[in-house]
């Protein structure tokens, strides 16, 4: 029987996210224009594994894992969870396309955005147009920035397919794009969906769900970098795609 959590242990998670939460606020409001990139940057991963920490969740990274700071680089994820930024955080900092309802969450929306986060409405075209020129600015800065693809959460055992609008920037500005399958796994290293955020669930019920676990593993698998120049971003989607989905498909198999 999967055990959870007792009522105790929610209560002093749910508590410590709180605390968590405030200061972080502070520290972004007071602090954060007084910094540098790589001061900013450090602070935005110990905190993003800190958050973690408090939720129960463990990063295990595989393969190619790259160093903390990337430049001129596009990370490209599938998409389970809004538990997934601060995963990619806690290995390697990135500014993150996200969906325009993040921005409107309490707490994480504000700070999100503050932090660099860019936020995109994907049914306007006129909107992606706006991200992508902020995508390359990024880029051109030397930022390292993470896109999620699919447009939307799954459940993590498959990807549905990837958009390739995002990455038009990649190709421009002829970045390395490092494919990221995301999993998350629980304490007997079996797949969860205790992380996933879909359907109908609100932020208040992901944060129940997850503090209700015992433990959970976000494991990522990095690949090798890709090389955008000279490629279409069609192909590059596709490629992204490819190694993402296979990578999913052979650890559901093996369970």
């Amino acid at each position: 029987m999967h055990r959870k959590t007792t009522r105790l242990k929610r209560t002093l998670r749910v508590a410590r996210l709180a605390i968590h939460l405030s200061a972080g606020v502070t520290e972004v409001a007071l602090t954060f224009r007084f910094r540098n990139e790589t001061s900013r940057s450090r602070a935005i991963g110990n905190w993003s594994r800190r958050l973690l920490k408090v939720l129960g969740i463990e990063v295990a990274g595989l393969g190619s894992v790259p160093p903390h700071s990337l430049q001129n680089t596009v990370l490209v994820a599938n998409h389970i969870s809004w538990i997934d930024i601060f995963a990619l955080n806690a290995v390697t900092v990135s500014r993150f396309v996200a969906k325009s309802e993040v921005r409107s969450w309490p707490i994480i929306g504000w700070l999100s955005h503050n932090t660099g986060t860019l936020f995109v409405t994907r049914d306007k075209r006129h909107d992606t147009v706006k991200v992508n020129r902020a995508i390359s600015q990024a880029l051109s800065a030397g930022n390292c920035v993470a896109v999620f693809p699919e447009g939307s959460t799954t459940d993590g055992r498959s990807v549905k397919t990837f958009n390739a609008s995002l990455l038009q920037p990649a190709v421009d500005a002829a970045s390395s794009v490092i494919p990221v399958a995301i999993r998350y796994l629980d304490q007997q290293g079996k797949e969860t969906d205790a992380a996933a955020y879909i359907g109908d669930m609100s932020l208040v019920e992901s944060i129940l769900k997850l503090v209700s676990e015992p433990g959970i593993v976000a494991q990522l698998q990095f690949f090798d970098p890709l090389a955008s120049s000279n490629l279409h971003r069609r192909d590059l989607a596709k490629a992204a795609e490819k190694l993402i989905g296979a990578a999913l498909l052979a650890a559901t198999d093996t369970e």
